[in-house]
């Protein structure tokens, strides 16, 4: 592997510290100067941020004999990655549901909605829900599904050839999951989406409650039927991540945590000559990827690109009892994903505008046992051993950001993907590595294009 050629500030020559100093602070520098077009770079790809898209980029890069760095703003231990529900759903809806509009109010005032906006004045947050709305129409909502199912599918194959790895063969298992109901309307809802995932290729069909709990008798009474999904996948979050950052490492290569990236470099001719760090370091690289998550859109609206993004935060709690299920489900009323993974049972949901920060409400944590407690038996009273929250990037028409960054060759971004950020990694990190080469990228990608807002 190439050594990365960094520079302490101090060490810049005076006309590059001109330079910089005179450019735009606002995330893109662009250095006006042939000084660097002239520069012998290796092909090496930079990656802002080390959750699972970037990861599953920089594996991606590496396959494609480009060097890789990762730099991420973290610890790499406590992201929205690590702390998901774990479960791999193709098919999963976009959030902008054709009925949701008419629950506003609901969603404003009540705290135990699972989708909760608290009020507050916030231009950013107005933009995102008027454009929200808009997206909120039967049409948009089926060309979402469709494109998400697609996306989905491409995912699914990638997901599979990864798990027949050794590396990450302990952290992914085809064991399926089932979204259980306990009311005939929203059984009915489940059945109509039956014929959507035929319809699309999907493997999945409706059971009854009696045949669920006889598959599984942790599941109580109050389950009337339950779409399942016996061929997708689960995941132990923080495992597969941590397997895939060793794996990396093996690979050749280099993953800093607690590096802030405040700007991407640029030359007019060249495109991206590189990266600068918080504290002044500057890390060369011709293609930089950035996949910071919510914090991506820093960068975007540095270069002019506008992307209606919030940050939803998502809470989980791990509890232990004695008879847990399972199988791995979500509760179709309440949205609350159940999934036995290492360390006990995570229980994992809601989605809380509030703004990026990692505050907790307690009643929210609290709504995951209760919400919980009417499909599967004992859990309300199960023993919590630990908290989390993390903040989820969602677009106001719930389609991931996946392309080139308009005008700034050698620059990408792949963003958004809301709660569908492991489901989608892979075909992510495919669609970003054929742009990095100049390559057709394997689905079509207009309606992912960064600038379509």
């Amino acid at each position: 592997m190439t050594p990365i050629r960094t520079w302490p500030s101090d060490m810049v020559t005076p006309l590059l510290v001109r330079l910089l100093t005179l450019a735009s602070d606002r995330g893109l520098r662009t250095i006006r100067t042939s000084m660097h077009s002239g520069m012998n770079q290796p092909e090496r790809g930079i990656i802002i941020g080390g959750g699972i898209i970037g990861m599953l980029i920089a594996r991606e890069l590496l396959r494609r004999e480009l060097d890789v760095v990762v730099l991420d703003a973290g610890d790499g231990e406590n992201t929205a990655s690590t702390g998901n529900a774990g479960i791999i759903a193709p098919g999963h809806p976009p959030i902008a549901h054709p009925g949701l509009p008419a629950r506003t109010l609901q969603l404003l005032l009540d705290h135990d909605s699972p989708l909760y906006i608290p009020p507050r004045p916030n231009p950013s947050l107005l933009r995102w829900l008027l454009g929200f709305r808009r997206s909120c129409n039967p049409r948009n909502y089926e060309t979402a599904v469709e494109i998400l199912n697609g996306l989905s599918r491409l995912s699914m194959e990638h997901w599979q050839d990864l798990a027949a790895q050794d590396v990450l063969s302990g952290h992914l298992e085809s064991t399926g999951w089932v979204e259980a109901c306990c009311e005939e309307a929203t059984c009915q809802q489940a059945m109509n989406d039956l014929d959507l995932l035929h319809r699309d290729g999907f493997d999945a069909e409706f059971i009854d409650g009696d045949e669920l709990r006889r598959r599984d008798p942790a599941f109580s009474r109050h389950v009337l039927g339950a779409l399942a999904h016996p061929s997708d996948m689960l995941a132990d979050p923080a495992g597969l991540l941590a397997a895939l950052r060793e794996d990396l490492v093996v690979r050749g290569a280099l993953i800093r945590h607690r590096c802030r990236i405040d700007a991407l470099l640029h030359d007019r001719r060249s495109g991206v000559i590189g990266v600068e760090s918080s504290d002044g370091e500057i890390i060369e690289g011709n293609r930089a990827v950035i996949a910071a998550g919510i914090w991506s859109d820093r960068f975007a609206r540095s270069h002019g690109l506008h992307i209606p993004m919030q940050a939803a935060k998502g809470y989980h709690v791990m509890v232990s009892m004695d008879a847990p299920p399972r199988t791995a489900c979500v509760c179709r009323e309440s949205m609350v994903g159940v999934n036995p993974c290492a360390g006990g049972l995570r229980l994992a949901g809601t989605l809380e505008l509030s703004g990026i920060n990692s505050r907790f409400i307690r009643r929210r944590l609290n709504m995951l046992r209760i919400g919980a407690s009417r499909y599967i038996k004992g859990i309300r009273h199960a023993e919590v051993t630990s908290e989390w929250n993390g903040l989820r990037p969602c677009t106001a028409d719930g389609l991931p950001v996946i392309g080139a960054v308009p005008g700034m060759e050698g620059a990408f971004i792949a963003t958004g993907h809301g709660m569908m950020g492991v489901t989608l990694g892979p075909v992510t990190a495919s669609i970003i590595g054929s742009l990095v080469e100049g390559q057709a990228p394997p689905i079509d990608i207009a309606p992912l294009d960064p600038a379509r807002f």
